[in-house]
């Protein structure tokens, strides 16, 4: 029988990417019923371009934008409240994915859907270089841990699996309450997953593929290449223009922590302490991150979300001089 899916994608700002998503996933082989796209507020002209397009008029294309950005977590809150409305599956994904043309069909066609057990269809992801982008997929063990690549196996059973490229059985969707919208941004995936799974499990389909352009956040410095190199570790700097993510992240970490996995205060104080080393070590103006990282912990404990917008940090940077 034919699946009715519904698509769920978030914008803010990157037009151009997000009229690449979309033609995507009106081309593929495997039809997509709706696609709901939600707009953060964006200020580059989007709802313009897509019009140009001709993507605003097509009959599948659902485009709403919001009057204030809600963030990823609200933008994403909202798009799937809309989708998952007589969906048989809900596809979420970023403005900056772009599923090969097969992508949905060899989703569809795995045992995996058929099987009631599973609640959601993980894509691989990859990078524009064709690598696969770890850190999508991946399990839970005190931190999360990326899947690695000799473990992207046909049926392996996540933890998570973060909004890209990520298929959701309607029904559950419809049972579960959407991302929690006040996190703004990061570990709303995270999150969302833990509760999606109370109804099922989360298996990664290699098969099908879904691109990741990632503008991305993070960089290279010489203190970056350095610890790098004597410790055998990954990790990019990020830049403090972006900060308001990394700080959002890391309130959000603390009180999935704290809820799920009963994570006490002195172990509590432990990760955030980890999170300024990691600040010390790689990232721009690290000393001035080390109060919003206390902050950030201390209402990740309590349960206090307080965000600060793209726009407010910005605007922060200026008054500053920075």
């Amino acid at each position: 029988m034919a699946q009715r899916v519904h698509a769920a994608v978030v914008t803010y700002n990157r037009g151009p990417l997000l009229v690449e998503c979309l033609h995507a996933l009106l081309e593929q082989s495997s039809p997509v019923a709706k696609v709901v796209v939600v707009d953060n507020a964006s200020t580059d002209g989007t709802a313009e371009l897509l019009r140009e397009h001709g993507l605003l008029d097509h009959e599948a294309v659902a485009y709403e934008r919001l009057e204030h950005n809600l963030g990823s977590s609200g933008g994403f809150a909202r798009a799937i409240a809309i989708a998952r409305e007589q969906a048989d599956w809900v596809w979420v994904m970023d403005d900056d994915a772009e599923p090969t043309e097969r992508a949905l069909e060899q989703l569809l066609a795995s045992p995996w859907a058929a099987d009631p057990g599973t609640i959601m269809l993980a894509q691989n992801v990859v990078n524009p270089g064709g690598s696969l982008q770890l850190g999508a997929r991946g399990w839970f063990a005190r931190r999360a841990l990326a899947l690695a690549p000799e473990d992207h196996l046909d049926g392996v059973e996540l933890d998570f699996a973060t909004f890209v490229g990520v298929l959701v059985r309607g029904q559950t969707a419809r049972a579960t309450d959407p991302p929690r919208p006040e996190f703004f941004i990061w570990c709303d995936d995270y999150e969302w997953c833990l509760r999606l799974r109370r109804h099922g499990s989360i298996r990664l389909v290699p098969a099908s593929e879904i691109l990741h352009k990632d503008v991305g956040h993070g960089f290279e410095t010489r203190r970056s290449r350095l610890v790098n190199r004597l410790t055998g570790w990954t990790y990019g700097a990020t830049p403090y223009a972006g900060f308001w993510r990394n700080a959002c992240g890391a309130r959000n970490w603390i009180w999935i922590r704290k809820t799920y996995f009963g994570e006490s205060a002195p172990a509590a104080a432990v990760t955030v302490a980890q999170l300024i080393a990691k600040a010390l070590l790689y990232d721009e103006r690290p000393l001035a991150r080390i109060p919003w990282l206390l902050r950030a912990g201390i209402d990740g404990r309590l349960g206090v979300f307080h965000n600060i917008t793209p726009q407010e940090w910005a605007q922060r940077l200026r008054s500053e001089g920075a």
